[in-house]
């Protein structure tokens, strides 16, 4: 009898294969998140608080974002390598990981990227005070993220020194719903409502991505953070997905800030953009912005959309290149 493959094609593991391999991986994260405090912060709503990772650490604060459908904890390779140098956080967006869930039906929307947009001021402000700082020195976004951290950066100039945006969601405003973006957007929205988010065991959840082409690339201690942060126990002894596949389609369907290349001239911090040439987007859409932007810069590297959690040391090198 042949034996039966994942995804990418290779062998799948025994059951005892299987929990070897989460609790190795899961050893691997732990250390990321040692010495971590768990923090909560005001939101943009009453009611809706932001969960924060803190990985304390002296000198600048420096602040990590999530792509959509993932949490805070995912980021940790990175957080953990710049808190020997920064103050180091890490947020949940609304829905995500630890932060507030919040009901998909709603008016307004209540994952209108603008929303979330002001979740990040909001929660920036408050952190800002608790660490006694005027500015984040270095935000660090990934894909939705790092639309969120442009728009809080136009709308509140002076609230970040510098920003590396990876792979960011951008639409073009002049042609609402014909951006590079939005034709994916109901079929990315689609895959996520078909996401499986219940399991028996961690380990079960893990071998289970672990499957999927989709984490085929990540390291095991990113998945592991990713399973062990970003799943719950549920009431009747199995594990479901913090992030909710209806709240994940939901961002999807919102069809990000559509007027995000508008005003530009406001931004004071200095940008980078790392576009992923194997990602969803075109180069030429960030060099436009990054145009009307007063310190910008677009770099293009050979990886995939989720680079951040396939090779988090490609991040750290654009990092050490821009405080060097």
């Amino acid at each position: 009898m042949r034996p039966r493959r994942t995804e990418d094609g290779s062998e799948l593991k025994t059951s005892s294969e299987i929990e070897l391999g989460w609790t190795e991986a899961w050893g691997l994260a732990c250390k990321l998140m040692e010495g971590v405090t768990r923090r909560r912060v005001r939101g943009a709503q009453p009611g809706v608080e932001i969960a924060v990772l803190d990985w304390g650490g002296e000198g600048d604060l420096v602040l990590l974002q999530h792509a959509n459908g993932f949490c805070a904890a995912t980021l940790a390779p990175i957080a953990k390598a710049l808190s020997l140098r920064f103050r180091v956080v890490s947020m949940d967006l609304r829905g995500h990981g630890d932060s507030t869930p919040v009901e998909v039906t709603g008016d307004p929307d209540p994952y209108d990227w603008g929303l979330l947009s002001a979740d990040l001021r909001a929660a920036v402000h408050e952190l800002l005070e608790l660490v006694r700082c005027d500015r984040v020195e270095l935000a660090v976004g990934h894909s939705i993220s790092g639309a969120l951290l442009l728009d809080s950066a136009r709308q509140e100039p002076g609230l970040f020194g510098s920003l590396l945006l990876c792979d960011p969601v951008i639409l073009e405003s002049e042609k609402p719903g014909e951006g590079e973006f939005r034709p994916r957007g109901p079929d990315l929205a689609m895959g996520a409502r078909k996401r499986r988010d219940r399991f028996a065991t961690r380990a079960e959840a893990y071998a289970h991505f672990r499957s999927r082409a989709l984490f085929a690339k990540f390291s095991p201690e990113v998945l592991a953070l990713y399973v062990g942060e970003g799943i719950a126990a549920t009431a009747d002894g199995g594990f479901a997905l913090k992030c909710r596949p209806e709240v994940e389609a939901a961002i999807f369907s919102s069809g990000a800030l559509k007027d995000l290349s508008a005003d530009m001239d406001r931004v004071t911090a200095d940008v980078t953009f790392l576009h992923a040439l194997r990602g969803n987007f075109l180069r030429e859409r960030y060099d436009a912005v990054a145009k009307g932007i007063p310190n910008a810069r677009v770099e293009s590297l050979d990886v995939g959309h989720l680079f951040p959690l396939e090779e988090p040391e490609r991040v750290l090198e654009f990092i050490e290149k821009r405080v060097e």
